[in-house]
Protein backbone atom coordinates (compact mmCIF):
# COMPACT_ATOMS: atom_id res chain seq x y z
CA UNK A 1 0.00 0.00 0.00
CA UNK A 2 1.71 3.25 -0.77
CA UNK A 3 2.12 6.08 1.97
CA UNK A 4 -0.81 8.53 2.04
CA UNK A 5 0.17 11.73 0.55
CA UNK A 6 0.36 15.26 2.96
CA UNK A 7 -2.61 16.58 4.45
CA UNK A 8 -3.79 19.66 2.12
CA UNK A 9 -1.46 22.48 2.47
CA UNK A 10 1.70 20.68 3.25
CA UNK A 11 4.44 19.58 0.48
CA UNK A 12 7.29 17.51 1.95
CA UNK A 13 7.89 18.83 5.15
CA UNK A 14 12.02 19.69 3.89
CA UNK A 15 10.61 22.20 1.57
CA UNK A 16 11.39 25.68 2.56
CA UNK A 17 9.03 27.91 3.76
CA UNK A 18 5.68 27.57 5.58
CA UNK A 19 2.36 26.04 4.17
CA UNK A 20 0.81 27.96 1.44
CA UNK A 21 -2.50 29.87 3.04
CA UNK A 22 -5.92 29.02 0.49
CA UNK A 23 -7.58 31.56 1.65
CA UNK A 24 -7.94 33.11 -1.43
CA UNK A 25 -9.49 30.04 -2.80
CA UNK A 26 -11.97 29.05 -0.18
CA UNK A 27 -15.19 27.58 -1.61
CA UNK A 28 -18.97 26.76 -0.78
CA UNK A 29 -19.92 29.06 1.26
CA UNK A 30 -21.38 28.46 4.79
CA UNK A 31 -23.61 31.54 5.23
CA UNK A 32 -25.33 32.22 8.88
CA UNK A 33 -28.10 33.90 9.58
CA UNK A 34 -28.93 36.15 12.44
CA UNK A 35 -32.07 35.89 14.19
CA UNK A 36 -32.86 39.91 15.15
CA UNK A 37 -36.11 39.16 16.82
CA UNK A 38 -34.88 36.92 19.38
CA UNK A 39 -33.36 38.75 22.69
CA UNK A 40 -30.34 37.96 23.31
CA UNK A 41 -27.97 40.04 25.60
CA UNK A 42 -24.63 37.38 25.90
CA UNK A 43 -21.88 38.29 24.27
CA UNK A 44 -21.03 35.84 21.68
CA UNK A 45 -17.36 36.85 20.85
CA UNK A 46 -14.61 34.36 20.58
CA UNK A 47 -12.11 37.34 20.83
CA UNK A 48 -12.90 39.04 23.46
CA UNK A 49 -9.68 37.74 25.31
CA UNK A 50 -7.44 37.27 22.54
CA UNK A 51 -3.81 37.52 22.88
CA UNK A 52 -1.55 39.07 19.96
CA UNK A 53 0.75 37.24 18.20
CA UNK A 54 3.97 38.79 19.98
CA UNK A 55 2.80 37.82 23.41
CA UNK A 56 1.74 34.50 22.02
CA UNK A 57 5.59 34.30 21.03
CA UNK A 58 6.79 35.59 24.30
CA UNK A 59 4.81 32.87 25.90
CA UNK A 60 5.69 30.15 23.77
CA UNK A 61 9.58 31.34 24.46
CA UNK A 62 9.12 31.43 28.09
CA UNK A 63 9.84 27.18 29.16
CA UNK A 64 6.75 26.64 30.79
CA UNK A 65 6.39 23.00 32.33
CA UNK A 66 9.43 21.25 30.93
CA UNK A 67 11.34 23.91 32.31
CA UNK A 68 10.17 24.71 35.38
CA UNK A 69 13.63 26.08 37.05
CA UNK A 70 12.57 29.34 38.51
CA UNK A 71 14.96 29.45 41.36
CA UNK A 72 18.46 29.34 41.95
CA UNK A 73 18.53 26.14 43.87
CA UNK A 74 16.64 24.60 40.92
CA UNK A 75 19.08 25.97 38.21
CA UNK A 76 22.32 24.54 40.35
CA UNK A 77 20.31 20.87 40.73
CA UNK A 78 20.47 20.63 36.60
CA UNK A 79 23.82 21.99 36.32
CA UNK A 80 24.75 18.92 38.92
CA UNK A 81 23.04 16.56 37.04
CA UNK A 82 25.20 13.49 36.24
CA UNK A 83 24.09 12.60 32.95
CA UNK A 84 25.31 9.34 32.83
CA UNK A 85 22.46 7.51 31.72
CA UNK A 86 21.31 6.19 28.48
CA UNK A 87 19.87 9.19 26.31
CA UNK A 88 22.26 11.52 28.03
CA UNK A 89 20.14 11.76 30.97
CA UNK A 90 20.68 11.05 35.14
CA UNK A 91 21.41 7.65 36.42
CA UNK A 92 18.08 6.37 37.12
CA UNK A 93 16.76 5.28 40.50
CA UNK A 94 16.59 1.57 40.54
CA UNK A 95 15.26 1.77 44.42
CA UNK A 96 10.97 0.77 44.11
CA UNK A 97 8.47 3.32 43.53
CA UNK A 98 5.16 3.19 44.22
CA UNK A 99 2.97 3.07 40.77
CA UNK A 100 0.89 5.78 40.87
CA UNK A 101 -2.48 5.73 41.78
CA UNK A 102 -4.89 4.19 38.86
CA UNK A 103 -7.97 6.26 40.51
CA UNK A 104 -6.41 9.73 40.24
CA UNK A 105 -6.98 11.59 36.61
CA UNK A 106 -3.66 11.69 35.30
CA UNK A 107 -2.14 14.16 32.56
CA UNK A 108 -3.83 16.96 30.80
CA UNK A 109 -7.40 15.86 31.67
CA UNK A 110 -9.90 17.93 30.64
CA UNK A 111 -10.09 20.83 33.91
CA UNK A 112 -12.91 20.69 36.36
CA UNK A 113 -15.83 23.13 34.47
CA UNK A 114 -18.81 23.08 33.10
CA UNK A 115 -18.65 22.37 29.43
CA UNK A 116 -22.61 23.89 29.46
CA UNK A 117 -21.27 27.46 30.13
CA UNK A 118 -17.88 27.00 27.82
CA UNK A 119 -20.18 26.27 25.23
CA UNK A 120 -21.40 29.78 24.90
CA UNK A 121 -18.05 30.54 25.52
CA UNK A 122 -16.54 28.82 22.97
CA UNK A 123 -19.21 30.29 20.45
CA UNK A 124 -21.55 26.72 20.35
CA UNK A 125 -24.06 29.27 21.61
CA UNK A 126 -23.75 31.72 19.02
CA UNK A 127 -23.25 29.06 16.26
CA UNK A 128 -26.76 27.42 17.35
CA UNK A 129 -28.50 31.02 17.35
CA UNK A 130 -26.52 32.36 14.29
CA UNK A 131 -25.09 35.74 15.56
CA UNK A 132 -22.19 35.39 13.83
CA UNK A 133 -20.49 37.44 10.99
CA UNK A 134 -20.85 35.17 7.68
CA UNK A 135 -18.01 32.81 7.07
CA UNK A 136 -16.99 31.07 3.94
CA UNK A 137 -15.39 26.90 4.61
CA UNK A 138 -13.27 25.71 2.08
CA UNK A 139 -13.67 22.20 0.87
CA UNK A 140 -10.05 21.09 2.30
CA UNK A 141 -12.15 22.47 5.76
CA UNK A 142 -15.17 20.32 5.44
CA UNK A 143 -15.74 17.02 7.91
CA UNK A 144 -18.25 14.76 6.46
CA UNK A 145 -20.52 12.48 8.36
CA UNK A 146 -21.69 9.61 6.51
CA UNK A 147 -24.83 7.04 7.52
CA UNK A 148 -23.51 3.40 7.58
CA UNK A 149 -25.29 0.28 8.67
CA UNK A 150 -23.76 1.00 12.32
CA UNK A 151 -24.91 4.51 12.48
CA UNK A 152 -23.73 7.76 11.37
CA UNK A 153 -19.99 8.07 11.44
CA UNK A 154 -16.47 10.11 10.22
CA UNK A 155 -16.17 9.38 6.85
CA UNK A 156 -12.69 7.01 7.30
CA UNK A 157 -9.66 7.46 6.11
CA UNK A 158 -8.49 5.78 2.83
CA UNK A 159 -5.50 5.43 4.30
CA UNK A 160 -3.88 5.18 7.78
CA UNK A 161 -0.57 6.29 8.80
CA UNK A 162 1.33 6.29 12.16
CA UNK A 163 3.85 7.94 13.61
CA UNK A 164 6.71 6.81 16.08
CA UNK A 165 8.24 8.23 19.38
CA UNK A 166 11.44 7.84 19.19
CA UNK A 167 14.90 8.89 20.44
CA UNK A 168 14.71 11.02 23.10
CA UNK A 169 17.53 13.60 24.17
CA UNK A 170 18.46 15.70 27.04
CA UNK A 171 19.21 18.79 25.41
CA UNK A 172 19.70 22.24 27.03
CA UNK A 173 19.71 26.14 26.23
CA UNK A 174 20.92 29.33 27.98
CA UNK A 175 23.83 27.64 28.25
CA UNK A 176 22.97 24.80 30.24
CA UNK A 177 20.91 26.35 33.04
CA UNK A 178 17.38 25.28 31.51
CA UNK A 179 17.35 21.40 30.35
CA UNK A 180 14.66 19.14 28.41
CA UNK A 181 13.82 16.40 26.52
CA UNK A 182 13.41 16.15 22.88
CA UNK A 183 11.80 13.27 21.01
CA UNK A 184 11.96 12.44 17.48
CA UNK A 185 8.80 11.61 15.78
CA UNK A 186 8.99 9.88 12.19
CA UNK A 187 5.44 10.08 10.01
CA UNK A 188 5.35 7.04 8.12
CA UNK A 189 4.14 9.17 5.10
CA UNK A 190 7.15 10.71 5.29
CA UNK A 191 9.83 9.13 7.28
CA UNK A 192 11.46 12.86 7.47
CA UNK A 193 12.11 13.05 11.59
CA UNK A 194 11.14 16.48 13.24
CA UNK A 195 12.10 17.18 16.95
CA UNK A 196 9.36 17.95 19.67
CA UNK A 197 9.45 18.56 23.41
CA UNK A 198 6.46 17.87 25.81
CA UNK A 199 5.57 21.03 26.01
CA UNK A 200 4.77 21.31 22.03
CA UNK A 201 2.86 18.23 22.54
CA UNK A 202 0.99 20.05 25.29
CA UNK A 203 -0.03 23.03 23.09
CA UNK A 204 -1.31 20.38 20.30
CA UNK A 205 -3.38 19.06 22.94
CA UNK A 206 -4.93 22.13 23.94
CA UNK A 207 -5.30 22.91 20.16
CA UNK A 208 -7.43 20.20 19.27
CA UNK A 209 -9.36 20.30 22.51
CA UNK A 210 -10.40 24.20 21.54
CA UNK A 211 -11.21 23.09 17.76
CA UNK A 212 -13.27 20.34 17.76
CA UNK A 213 -15.92 20.40 20.74
CA UNK A 214 -16.88 16.79 20.13
CA UNK A 215 -13.72 14.84 19.57
CA UNK A 216 -12.61 12.94 22.24
CA UNK A 217 -9.05 14.35 22.78
CA UNK A 218 -7.27 11.68 25.03
CA UNK A 219 -4.97 13.13 27.89
CA UNK A 220 -1.45 13.39 27.51
CA UNK A 221 0.68 11.81 29.68
CA UNK A 222 1.21 12.89 33.75
CA UNK A 223 3.71 15.97 34.24
CA UNK A 224 6.67 15.71 36.08
CA UNK A 225 9.17 17.46 37.69
CA UNK A 226 11.66 15.51 39.94
CA UNK A 227 13.01 12.64 38.54
CA UNK A 228 12.12 13.58 34.99
CA UNK A 229 15.35 12.89 33.63
CA UNK A 230 15.95 9.52 34.81
CA UNK A 231 15.65 6.70 31.65
CA UNK A 232 12.89 4.53 33.33
CA UNK A 233 10.64 7.59 33.23
CA UNK A 234 11.77 9.08 30.12
CA UNK A 235 10.96 5.66 28.08
CA UNK A 236 7.32 5.05 30.34
CA UNK A 237 6.88 8.86 29.13
CA UNK A 238 8.01 7.45 25.08
CA UNK A 239 6.21 4.65 25.05
CA UNK A 240 2.70 6.94 26.09
CA UNK A 241 3.41 9.56 23.70
CA UNK A 242 3.46 6.73 20.91
CA UNK A 243 0.31 5.53 22.09
CA UNK A 244 -1.23 9.10 22.05
CA UNK A 245 0.33 10.09 18.75
CA UNK A 246 -0.91 6.49 17.14
CA UNK A 247 -4.74 7.43 18.63
CA UNK A 248 -4.17 10.92 16.67
CA UNK A 249 -2.90 9.53 13.90
CA UNK A 250 -6.28 7.08 13.44
CA UNK A 251 -8.38 9.61 14.36
CA UNK A 252 -10.40 10.26 10.98
CA UNK A 253 -11.01 14.52 12.35
CA UNK A 254 -7.91 15.14 14.13
CA UNK A 255 -5.78 13.22 11.42
CA UNK A 256 -6.67 15.49 8.69
CA UNK A 257 -6.75 18.22 10.69
CA UNK A 258 -4.10 21.47 9.37
CA UNK A 259 -2.70 21.39 13.20
CA UNK A 260 -1.93 18.18 13.69
CA UNK A 261 -0.28 18.16 10.31
CA UNK A 262 1.63 21.01 11.32
CA UNK A 263 2.97 18.89 14.28
CA UNK A 264 3.95 15.84 12.91
CA UNK A 265 5.58 17.18 9.37
CA UNK A 266 7.23 21.15 10.24
CA UNK A 267 10.99 20.92 10.34
CA UNK A 268 12.02 24.51 10.46
CA UNK A 269 11.71 27.07 13.27
CA UNK A 270 10.42 30.19 11.41
CA UNK A 271 7.38 27.50 9.17
CA UNK A 272 6.66 26.12 13.22
CA UNK A 273 6.04 30.04 14.15
CA UNK A 274 3.90 30.79 11.64
CA UNK A 275 2.03 27.44 11.47
CA UNK A 276 1.23 27.82 15.22
CA UNK A 277 0.20 31.40 15.10
CA UNK A 278 -1.95 30.30 12.40
CA UNK A 279 -3.60 27.49 14.75
CA UNK A 280 -4.52 30.09 17.16
CA UNK A 281 -6.29 32.53 15.54
CA UNK A 282 -8.07 29.42 13.34
CA UNK A 283 -11.25 30.72 12.64
CA UNK A 284 -12.73 27.03 13.00
CA UNK A 285 -12.77 26.29 16.55
CA UNK A 286 -14.99 25.81 18.94
CA UNK A 287 -18.24 26.77 18.24
CA UNK A 288 -17.42 27.57 14.46
CA UNK A 289 -16.05 24.35 13.80
CA UNK A 290 -19.66 23.03 13.48
CA UNK A 291 -19.68 25.06 10.54
CA UNK A 292 -17.28 22.58 8.91
CA UNK A 293 -19.30 19.26 9.39
CA UNK A 294 -20.95 18.03 6.57
CA UNK A 295 -24.19 16.30 8.09
CA UNK A 296 -26.64 14.26 6.51
CA UNK A 297 -29.38 16.20 5.26
CA UNK A 298 -32.42 14.58 7.26
CA UNK A 299 -33.50 15.58 10.28
CA UNK A 300 -33.08 13.48 13.65
CA UNK A 301 -35.78 12.30 16.22
CA UNK A 302 -34.64 14.60 18.90
CA UNK A 303 -36.08 12.83 21.65
CA UNK A 304 -34.66 9.20 20.51
CA UNK A 305 -31.71 11.20 19.79
CA UNK A 306 -31.39 12.23 23.38
CA UNK A 307 -32.41 8.65 24.36
CA UNK A 308 -29.40 7.73 23.00
CA UNK A 309 -27.03 9.68 24.21
CA UNK A 310 -28.51 9.15 28.01
CA UNK A 311 -27.98 6.10 27.81
CA UNK A 312 -24.31 5.90 26.79
CA UNK A 313 -23.05 8.83 29.50
CA UNK A 314 -24.66 5.14 31.40
CA UNK A 315 -22.38 3.15 29.55
CA UNK A 316 -19.87 5.57 29.88
CA UNK A 317 -19.93 5.88 33.43
CA UNK A 318 -20.18 1.91 34.09
CA UNK A 319 -17.07 1.51 31.74
CA UNK A 320 -15.08 4.40 33.58
CA UNK A 321 -15.45 2.38 36.76
CA UNK A 322 -14.69 -0.92 35.65
CA UNK A 323 -11.68 0.30 33.92
CA UNK A 324 -10.70 2.23 37.60
CA UNK A 325 -11.37 -0.95 39.10
CA UNK A 326 -9.07 -3.08 36.51
CA UNK A 327 -6.41 -0.98 36.91
CA UNK A 328 -6.48 -1.41 40.67
CA UNK A 329 -6.84 -5.09 40.96
CA UNK A 330 -3.99 -4.93 37.92
CA UNK A 331 -1.70 -2.46 39.51
CA UNK A 332 -2.23 -4.76 43.02
CA UNK A 333 -1.10 -8.28 41.41
CA UNK A 334 1.39 -6.43 39.89
CA UNK A 335 2.98 -5.55 43.05
CA UNK A 336 2.57 -9.29 44.39
CA UNK A 337 4.18 -10.71 41.39
CA UNK A 338 7.22 -8.77 42.37
CA UNK A 339 7.06 -9.05 46.57
CA UNK A 340 4.85 -11.95 48.07
CA UNK A 341 4.47 -14.27 44.54
CA UNK A 342 8.45 -13.99 44.43
CA UNK A 343 9.04 -14.43 47.85
CA UNK A 344 6.69 -17.66 48.39
CA UNK A 345 8.42 -19.33 45.61
CA UNK A 346 12.44 -18.41 46.88
CA UNK A 347 10.83 -19.70 50.42
CA UNK A 348 9.89 -23.11 48.57
CA UNK A 349 13.21 -23.07 47.38
CA UNK A 350 14.98 -22.61 49.72
CA UNK A 351 13.50 -25.20 51.74
CA UNK A 352 14.02 -27.89 48.96
CA UNK A 353 17.67 -26.56 48.95
CA UNK A 354 17.70 -26.61 52.66
CA UNK A 355 17.08 -30.47 52.64
CA UNK A 356 19.36 -31.00 49.76
CA UNK A 357 22.07 -29.83 52.20
CA UNK A 358 21.52 -32.10 54.86
CA UNK A 359 20.94 -35.09 52.34
CA UNK A 360 24.56 -34.14 51.17
CA UNK A 361 25.73 -34.91 54.70
CA UNK A 362 25.35 -38.66 53.77
CA UNK A 363 27.31 -39.26 50.93
CA UNK A 364 26.01 -43.14 50.22
CA UNK A 365 26.28 -43.34 46.73
CA UNK A 366 22.67 -44.86 46.13
CA UNK A 367 21.13 -41.23 47.58
CA UNK A 368 23.36 -38.86 45.27
CA UNK A 369 20.47 -38.70 42.74
CA UNK A 370 17.75 -38.04 45.25
CA UNK A 371 20.10 -35.12 46.37
CA UNK A 372 21.22 -33.87 43.14
CA UNK A 373 17.06 -33.70 42.11
CA UNK A 374 15.98 -32.10 45.47
CA UNK A 375 18.59 -29.66 45.07
CA UNK A 376 17.58 -28.99 41.03
CA UNK A 377 13.95 -28.57 42.37
CA UNK A 378 14.96 -25.81 45.03
CA UNK A 379 16.62 -24.09 41.78
CA UNK A 380 13.91 -24.83 39.92
CA UNK A 381 11.23 -23.13 42.16
CA UNK A 382 13.46 -19.48 43.29
CA UNK A 383 13.73 -19.51 39.17
CA UNK A 384 10.31 -19.68 39.02
CA UNK A 385 9.97 -16.75 41.69
CA UNK A 386 12.36 -14.22 39.19
CA UNK A 387 10.02 -14.90 36.63
CA UNK A 388 6.96 -13.62 38.59
CA UNK A 389 8.65 -11.12 39.32
CA UNK A 390 10.41 -9.82 36.10
CA UNK A 391 6.70 -11.49 34.31
CA UNK A 392 4.31 -7.92 34.79
CA UNK A 393 6.46 -5.98 32.04
CA UNK A 394 5.49 -8.73 29.20
CA UNK A 395 1.61 -8.95 30.19
CA UNK A 396 0.39 -6.47 33.41
CA UNK A 397 2.41 -3.67 32.46
CA UNK A 398 0.96 -3.34 28.73
CA UNK A 399 -2.40 -4.20 29.54
CA UNK A 400 -1.93 -1.35 32.74
CA UNK A 401 -1.00 1.50 29.99
CA UNK A 402 -3.44 0.79 27.37
CA UNK A 403 -6.11 0.72 30.64
CA UNK A 404 -4.87 3.77 31.35
CA UNK A 405 -5.23 5.06 28.20
CA UNK A 406 -8.93 4.69 28.04
CA UNK A 407 -9.15 6.02 31.86
CA UNK A 408 -8.22 9.49 30.26
CA UNK A 409 -10.23 9.02 27.26
CA UNK A 410 -13.40 7.69 29.57
CA UNK A 411 -12.85 11.15 32.12
CA UNK A 412 -12.90 13.30 28.80
CA UNK A 413 -16.13 12.14 27.31
CA UNK A 414 -18.44 13.60 29.63
CA UNK A 415 -17.66 16.85 28.30
CA UNK A 416 -18.49 16.30 25.01
CA UNK A 417 -21.86 14.41 25.92
CA UNK A 418 -22.81 18.10 27.72
CA UNK A 419 -21.69 19.76 24.40
CA UNK A 420 -24.87 17.81 22.49
CA UNK A 421 -27.12 18.39 25.67
CA UNK A 422 -26.30 21.94 25.90
CA UNK A 423 -27.62 22.41 21.90
CA UNK A 424 -30.58 20.66 23.05
CA UNK A 425 -31.37 23.08 25.67
CA UNK A 426 -30.81 26.10 23.31
CA UNK A 427 -33.33 24.34 20.75
CA UNK A 428 -35.93 23.52 23.83
CA UNK A 429 -35.61 27.61 24.56
CA UNK A 430 -36.10 28.23 21.23
CA UNK A 431 -39.51 26.21 20.20
CA UNK A 432 -40.85 27.49 23.73
CA UNK A 433 -39.90 30.94 21.96
CA UNK A 434 -41.93 30.25 19.14
CA UNK A 435 -45.11 29.03 20.94
CA UNK A 436 -44.72 32.50 22.75
CA UNK A 437 -44.55 34.16 19.58
CA UNK A 438 -41.48 35.60 20.36
CA UNK A 439 -39.56 33.62 17.39
CA UNK A 440 -40.03 33.37 13.94
CA UNK A 441 -40.66 29.31 13.14
CA UNK A 442 -38.18 29.37 10.25
CA UNK A 443 -35.70 30.95 12.78
CA UNK A 444 -36.42 27.72 15.17
CA UNK A 445 -36.28 25.29 12.41
CA UNK A 446 -33.08 26.60 10.99
CA UNK A 447 -31.63 26.65 14.98
CA UNK A 448 -33.24 22.53 15.40
CA UNK A 449 -30.75 21.93 12.25
CA UNK A 450 -27.99 23.15 13.41
CA UNK A 451 -28.41 21.17 16.75
CA UNK A 452 -29.16 18.49 14.74
CA UNK A 453 -25.22 18.59 13.54
CA UNK A 454 -24.11 19.09 17.08
CA UNK A 455 -26.26 15.55 18.04
CA UNK A 456 -24.60 13.87 14.53
CA UNK A 457 -20.98 14.47 15.48
CA UNK A 458 -21.77 13.52 18.71
CA UNK A 459 -23.09 10.23 17.49
CA UNK A 460 -19.86 9.83 15.08
CA UNK A 461 -17.98 10.30 17.70
CA UNK A 462 -19.50 7.91 19.59
CA UNK A 463 -19.25 5.39 16.73
CA UNK A 464 -15.45 5.89 16.47
CA UNK A 465 -14.52 5.42 20.01
CA UNK A 466 -17.34 2.27 19.88
CA UNK A 467 -15.04 0.74 17.05
CA UNK A 468 -11.38 1.37 18.72
CA UNK A 469 -12.95 0.24 21.89
CA UNK A 470 -14.07 -3.37 20.78
CA UNK A 471 -10.28 -3.06 18.34
CA UNK A 472 -8.44 -2.30 21.28
CA UNK A 473 -9.77 -4.61 23.95
CA UNK A 474 -9.86 -7.42 21.49
CA UNK A 475 -6.47 -6.79 21.24
CA UNK A 476 -5.08 -6.27 23.88
CA UNK A 477 -6.73 -8.61 25.96
CA UNK A 478 -5.34 -11.34 23.21
CA UNK A 479 -1.71 -9.84 24.56
CA UNK A 480 -2.31 -10.28 27.63
CA UNK A 481 -3.68 -13.77 27.52
CA UNK A 482 -0.99 -15.08 25.17
CA UNK A 483 2.01 -14.03 27.57
CA UNK A 484 0.24 -15.33 30.13
CA UNK A 485 0.28 -19.03 28.44
CA UNK A 486 3.67 -18.67 27.50
CA UNK A 487 4.34 -17.82 31.35
CA UNK A 488 2.61 -20.76 32.78
CA UNK A 489 4.08 -23.00 30.22
CA UNK A 490 7.44 -21.68 30.92
CA UNK A 491 6.72 -23.03 34.45
CA UNK A 492 5.82 -26.06 33.19
CA UNK A 493 8.87 -26.95 31.25
CA UNK A 494 10.84 -26.01 34.22
CA UNK A 495 8.54 -28.58 36.36
CA UNK A 496 8.57 -31.20 34.01
CA UNK A 497 12.34 -31.27 33.62
CA UNK A 498 12.90 -31.35 37.35
CA UNK A 499 10.20 -34.26 37.70
CA UNK A 500 12.53 -36.65 35.11
CA UNK A 501 15.42 -36.33 37.34
CA UNK A 502 13.52 -38.30 39.79
CA UNK A 503 12.83 -41.53 37.40
CA UNK A 504 15.53 -43.25 38.33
Amino acid sequence: MPPPPPPPSYGPPASAGPPADTTDNLQQPVETQSFNNVSETRDYSQHENQVSPESYEDAWDDDWEDDNSSTTEQIQKRRNLPGGGNFGLSQPNRDTKASSDSTKPGGTVKKSFSRFSTFAKSGGEAYMMGVMPTTKVSETDLVPIIETQNGYEWTPLSEVFSCQVTSPKKESKLKGLKSYIAYQLIPSFSGIRVSRRYKHFDWLHERLEEKFPTVCVPPLPDKQISGRYEDDFILERMRQLTYWVDRMCKHPVISRSEVFAHFVTCTEDKGWKQGKRRAEKDEFKGGNWFLTVQAPPSTLDQEKTESDIDQYYKFIKTMDDSVKKMLAVNQDSMRKHCGPFKKEFQKIGSAFADISKSFELDDRPYGSSLTIAIKHTGETYTEIGSLFESQPRKDLMPLFERLFEYKGMLSAFPDILQVQKASMVKVRECKKAEDDQKMDPADVATVAQRGDVVSYSTLAEINQFSKNRVQDFKAMIKDYLTEQIQFYQTITNKLQETLILYND
